[in-house]
């Protein structure tokens, strides 16, 4: 991604639904950088790459002006998809609330809990 008069960032959008927080790469990750594993509680991308490309517009968007950007009046985007798979790992941990059951999310890789929004979503597959 890559706006007028900045240098190129490179940011990655969960292709699943698009709702989870925005990763930034320093730059595309490599072999070595990454741990291959195999497992099968892993979810299946179902976002377009049109779709996906307009999200993850939208979600760029907020973090300039949330960095300080918000004189931007036409923030012109330039984004480049980049070919790279990657599985990033959640814990969660579950508990009882109001008689059903609800689950609190943590990123596993950034070592920070995730908000309302991340917990819906593992709630949301954990009933399908």
């Amino acid at each position: 991604m890559k706006y007028a008069g900045a240098p190129a960032r490179l940011f990655a959008i969960d292709a699943v639904d698009g709702s989870l927080d925005l990763f930034e790469f320093p730059r595309v990750p490599i072999e070595h950088d990454l741990l291959a594993l195999d497992g099968r509680n892993r979810l299946q991308a179902t976002l377009t790459e049109e779709r996906a490309a307009e999200l993850l517009r939208d979600k760029v968007l907020r973090v300039i002006f949330q960095q300080g950007f918000f004189k931007i009046r036409d923030a012109r985007l330039e984004i480049t998809p980049v070919r790279c798979e990657l599985h990033l790992p959640y814990w969660l941990g579950f508990h009882e609330r109001d008689g059903s059951v609800h689950c609190r999310v943590m990123d596993a890789v950034r070592r920070r809990m995730e908000g309302a929004k991340a917990s819906a979503f593992f709630e949301q597959w954990l009933a399908a």
